[in-house]
């Protein structure tokens, strides 16, 4: 009989749900344990779910029950100082919700940890698994398009870190997490935003330079086109479009389809708790590993960074602490 893996929660909020149903959805998995410093609301969630365990102290909950499986849904800037608090429990995977971190230092140092204690580590970019997105990635790699030369990438409405940091992710993925050379960008902070406890602005513009040549944009915030993580792949032979506004969420045109769009067929979905499980009885990285989370978060980085130098961020970038905080804090935005 396989191994059913006992599954722990950390912080109790909306997030949290979509976590919890993906954990009851999976027959392998069973959530025993959750923590959260509102009592209330963790007596609410646990007779929701009928979760026997539950702390205001998450410490208490590493030592006590037994986990092999950690989800971390809190606030963004706790995301860090937990993952590698728990990786230091012996625990077998963790599976923390984006933004990875506040700042690249910080999420170097996650993915460090958990290498240290062989904790498999994954950030929550799910629409990894959303299945437009992995017919885009198996069409590019089948040639179906081309050669790709550039990706658009929009995210209306979004700020970098906490919505586009999936739209960015995503520009990754498709391409096979092809590495980038260069990032070149600008951000508008027209007042104070802050979202969910982090700096935010009010528009970014992202340009990116990927090593085989392929150039990506993207573009977030209260003044982009039209597109909510709406991506358009162009290449030699053909076009494929993401999350259509007001259409399909995949449509691809080529010569075999006359120059005419066609919307191929998508197969079933699976969540990133089933690949968490997957990789655990394989001893394989997660599709949204933390290295993969490390990457994507330095490119929101540069972005941030070439705003602030006014000038193209040649990758690895090197500041770890988060250049729009700097640039905030110095009163520059």
């Amino acid at each position: 009989m396989k191994k059913t893996y006992r599954v722990g929660i950390i912080g109790c909020g909306g997030i949290s749900h979509m976590h919890t149903k993906w954990y009851l959805a999976e027959e392998r998995t069973e959530v025993v344990a959750i923590s959260d410093i509102d009592s209330d609301r963790l007596k609410a969630y646990s007779q929701q779910y009928d979760i026997g365990e539950t702390y205001t102290d998450f410490v208490i909950m590493l030592e006590q029950s037994d986990l092999d499986i950690v989800s971390i849904c809190t606030r963004p800037k706790f995301h860090a100082p937990l993952v590698i608090e728990v990786a230091k429990h012996q625990v077998k995977g963790i599976l923390s919700e984006k933004p990875m971190a506040e700042n690249l230092g910080q999420a170097r140092q996650m993915v460090e940890v958990c290498r240290k204690y062989q904790v498999n580590l994954a950030i929550d970019h799910q629409l990894r698994f959303n299945s437009p997105y992995v017919v885009a990635k198996q069409l590019i790699e089948a040639g179906e398009i081309g050669d790709v030369f550039r990706l658009h990438a929009i995210c209306g409405g979004g700020d970098l870190k906490d919505n586009a940091t999936h739209t960015v992710d995503l520009m990754r993925y498709i391409l096979g997490d092809l590495p980038v050379e260069w990032v070149i960008g600008q951000i508008d902070r027209q007042g104070t935003e802050v979202k969910y406890d982090l700096y935010s602005e009010s528009f970014s513009l992202g340009y990116f330079k990927f090593f085989n040549n392929i150039r990506g944009i993207i573009e977030s915030g209260n003044d982009t086109a039209a597109g909510y993580h709406h991506i358009f792949c162009y290449g030699t032979e053909g076009e494929i479009e993401l999350a259509v506004p007001e259409g399909p969420m995949i449509r691809q045109r080529t010569s075999s389809t006359d120059g005419k769009w066609v919307t191929p067929d998508l197969p079933p979905e699976i969540s990133p708790v089933k690949d968490m499980v997957a990789a655990l009885d394989t001893n394989r990285p997660h599709r949204s590993s933390g290295e993969q989370g490390l990457a994507t978060l330095e490119l929101l980085m540069a972005v941030y960074e070439s705003s602030r130098r006014r000038k193209r961020i040649y990758l690895p970038l090197e500041e770890p602490e988060s250049p729009l905080t700097l640039m905030i804090e110095a009163g520059w935005v």
